[in-house]
């Protein structure tokens, strides 16, 4: 009889403990609240609203650390807010957890854009271009890289296999070009650029692509006209300052004796 005030005193303590206990989360509506955090958060980020968007992202992120898309959506942020050593981590976190998605990919490539890594952002948008043949930006993304990488043949490929699929993408012929150019084929790139001004006419460095081949295959005097184009079009950037005005200067002479 001694112990029914013990058993009733514990019976007591713990339906006061179930009582005081947190109601139990159903997940489906748990999902269903990320979900909308992350639509949420990817129109707030398209509309510019990047702090919004910001919070939104760390929402989901708190309940599930390595959500891919939350991931993506928090780097892109990161890109936004010039964070750029965050947003490649956070990028290549998105991308483990999910590879297949070809804008994980391109966004990763502009941030390689952003710290100045070429031969990061070739291969970055060389992945979105393999997941996305439809889509000839990421294709033309990864030549002008390529480019700047100085793998011009790597560049030719892929450029060309842009202009089949998606002739549309601008100055997609310019870049193919640069490629032939510095591999030394003279007579295709110039074909190319004379292609790329007739498709595009306010593509500038098309002029100044044919200027180059121009004065290459020593006739000053054309040299001269595309870069005097090229002038008409773009009279002040840094480019026009301390390269075209200055190829003017040194090919007047030459094309004036010639």
């Amino acid at each position: 009889m001694a112990l029914r005030p013990y058993l009733l005193a514990i019976l007591l303590a713990f339906t006061a403990s179930a009582c005081k206990s947190e109601p139990e989360v159903d997940p489906a509506e748990v999902a269903a609240k990320r979900k909308r955090d992350l639509d949420n958060a990817r129109i707030r980020l398209r509309d510019g609203k990047v702090a919004d968007a910001k919070i939104l992202y760390q929402n989901v992120l708190d309940g599930e650390p390595n959500n891919p898309d939350a991931l993506y959506g928090m780097g892109r942020v990161m890109y936004e807010e010039s964070n750029y050593d965050k947003a490649r981590e956070l990028l290549e976190k998105a991308i483990a957890g999910k590879g297949d998605d070809a804008e994980f990919h391109a966004a990763l490539g502009a941030v390689h854009v952003s710290q100045k890594n070429p031969a990061g952002a070739a291969a970055a948008y060389g992945e979105a271009f393999k997941l996305d043949k439809s889509n000839g930006d990421y294709g033309l993304k990864q030549g002008e890289n390529l480019n700047k990488s100085k793998k011009f043949a790597e560049a030719e490929a892929v450029l060309r296999e842009v202009a089949e699929v998606d002739r549309k993408a601008r100055f997609v012929l310019t870049e193919l070009g640069d490629a032939l150019r510095e591999q030394g084929n003279l007579d295709e790139a110039l074909n190319t650029y004379m292609k790329a001004q007739i498709e595009n006419p306010d593509d500038k460095m098309a002029h100044a692509g044919a200027a180059f081949v121009y004065e290459a295959k020593g006739d000053n005097k054309h040299a001269l006209d595309e870069w005097s184009t090229y002038i008409r079009m773009d009279c002040c950037s840094e480019f026009s300052e301390t390269v075209a005005r200055k190829k003017m200067l040194e090919l007047e002479p030459a094309a004036a004796g010639g």
